[in-house]
């Protein structure tokens, strides 16, 4: 019933009968229904490519063949549940709704050792937020007795537990015990609110069952923003596509909780290394909602330097990948289905881009050098049949991404498949035991270029070795141009995939200009 639902809702949708009474539902129709017919149009494709794959393949290079007829299947299934996380965008008026009450507030600034003059303009900025019934609190994990000054000057709450388990989870619990606002607004320690926060956002919770809204972020960042820590795709996009089918997820910032929703879950979540996907699955499943408010409120700060960007993504992909092989959103019978998928999707992902990207890197490289290819086909039957497929789906995915999934975003993502495959051991060795976990720094690290190399190491070998075997094919393959061609082709999209993370890690500057 749900499906026929929806096909008729989609039917309705692109013939224009539809009432459309959501925020830009009516003005965003033309962009969302191409995108969507793109992508429906590219299911046909790809298994048309498949089936000419494994009827084409030789078996004598089956040790080429299976890791890459497994690496297209990988990504054909994360194709499709990115197309379900896209499909349809949820969007709120800015200025928010009108809330039938005042409800009590309390922010919660969680810290740990943060610089003084951030933590300080965080407060500051707190206390002007325009809102009368709000009570604000240092949650003090650092144990640092200025800050007990700053609080007493600013007439503000302070609170240091006297033991320090759970990192950001325990810190915000033990809070949490010791407070009594209906509602939570948590701040990180660098960021900076915006005063009608509140005001903009709060009608939601006059709606029975809000668990939680989460509002979009923004970061101080470097001129062109080198790391893509801005994370548009999943700011402007994802969030709003996992919105529409009660799935988006708390961000740990700039996010505002029921405390009634919280305790029924037991509080915070302290079985990951951060608080905030956990929870959210825990509150979806025990069968209350979620809203993504796409505006930002909050400004804060992103890593700027090397180690500080790879450790706090490792440390969301280890969340990720936990929850995916050992906490799995298929084992909750209160999570409906749009649900299990929006957040299988968070470690597929992750294994997609650490485990099975690599596998692409080096098919060009084993041709290049050994002259094999893995299909009984010419190479110009290779490329018309994989074109259509890259074509659609590329259509497809800018159009359903309003554009922002760029080329420098993939580069974003392919530079840390080493950083994603060391997620990905370390959470199927740590099922019961996390991981060591250390607050992501505030501020620029400047590490030694002999540092920043070993860190690169990995995207500097496939590199080289790919320029190399490039030479080689130049020089060795007379007879079948197409086969250098083609070889050639993916070689260099090796390189230029790896090539930002490389120049990022050992002169970044050049980034930033």
């Amino acid at each position: 019933m749900l499906m026929k639902a929806a096909i008729k809702n989609w039917l309705e949708d692109i013939r224009g009968k539809k009432k459309y009474k959501r925020y830009k539902e009516e003005e965003t129709r033309t962009q969302r229904i191409l995108g969507q017919i793109f992508a429906v149009l590219n299911i046909p494709c790809a298994l048309f490519y498949f089936v000419w794959c494994v009827t084409k393949a030789d078996w004598n290079y089956w040790y080429a063949f299976i890791p890459f007829i497994v690496s297209e299947c990988f990504f054909l299934i994360h194709y499709l549940l990115w197309i379900k996380l896209l499909w349809y965008k949820r969007n709120h008026d800015p200025k928010g709704i009108t809330p039938k009450k005042e409800f009590m507030v309390d922010i919660f600034i969680p810290v740990c050792g943060e610089p003084i003059d951030i933590i300080k303009r965080t407060v500051m900025a707190a206390k002007a937020i325009d809102y009368t019934s709000k009570t604000i609190y240092i949650l003090d994990d650092g144990e640092n007795d200025q800050l007990i000054n700053i609080a007493k000057e600013l007439n503000i709450g302070y609170l240091r537990r006297p033991t320090h388990e759970h990192r950001k989870a325990g810190n915000l619990n033990y809070a949490l015990s010791k407070t009594n606002g209906e509602l939570i607004l948590a701040l990180d320690a660098d960021q900076v609110a915006d005063v009608h926060i509140l005001k903009s956002v709060i009608g939601y919770f006059s709606i029975a069952r809000i668990a939680f809204v989460q509002t979009a972020q923004r970061f101080n960042l470097p001129k062109n923003d080198p790391w893509g820590n801005s994370d548009e795709v999943f700011y402007k996009a994802m969030q709003s596509g996992k919105d529409n089918d009660n799935a988006a997820i708390s961000c740990g910032n700039g996010a505002i909780y029921r405390r009634e929703a919280l305790s029924d879950v037991g509080g915070f979540s302290e079985w990951n290394l951060v608080e905030d996907l956990h929870t959210s699955m825990q509150l979806h499943a025990k069968g209350w909602k979620s809203v993504y408010h796409d505006t930002a409120f909050t400004t804060g700060h992103a890593p700027s330097d090397i180690h500080s960007h790879l450790k706090q993504r490792w440390q969301w992909a280890v969340d990720s990948l936990r929850l995916f092989f050992w906490d799995s959103p298929l084992r909750y019978k209160g999570l409906s289905w749009q649900q299990k998928t929006q957040y299988l999707h968070f470690g597929y992902n992750y294994i997609s881009f650490g485990i099975f990207l690599p596998i692409f890197f080096m098919l060009p490289i084993w041709s290049l050098f050994t002259h094999n290819f893995m299909l009984k086909a010419e190479l110009w039957e290779y490329f018309l049949v994989r074109l259509p497929y890259f074509l659609v789906y590329m259509a497809a995915n800018k159009l359903l991404t309003n554009g922002l999934n760029t080329f420098k975003v993939f580069q974003c993502q392919a530079g840390l498949f080493s950083v994603y495959f060391s997620a990905v051991v370390t959470a199927l060795l740590c099922r019961s035991k996390l991981p060591s976990y250390v607050v992501t720094s505030k501020v620029t690290k400047h590490s030694e270029f002999t540092t920043n190399l070993i860190a690169c190491l990995p995207h500097l070998l496939i590199s080289v070795v790919s320029a190399i075997a490039i030479i080689y094919g130049i020089l060795t393959i007379h007879n079948d141009l197409w086969f250098l061609i083609v070889n050639i082709f993916w070689a260099l999209w090796t390189i230029a995939a790896l090539n930002r993370f490389i120049w990022l890690s050992l002169w970044p500057s050049i980034y930033a200009r």
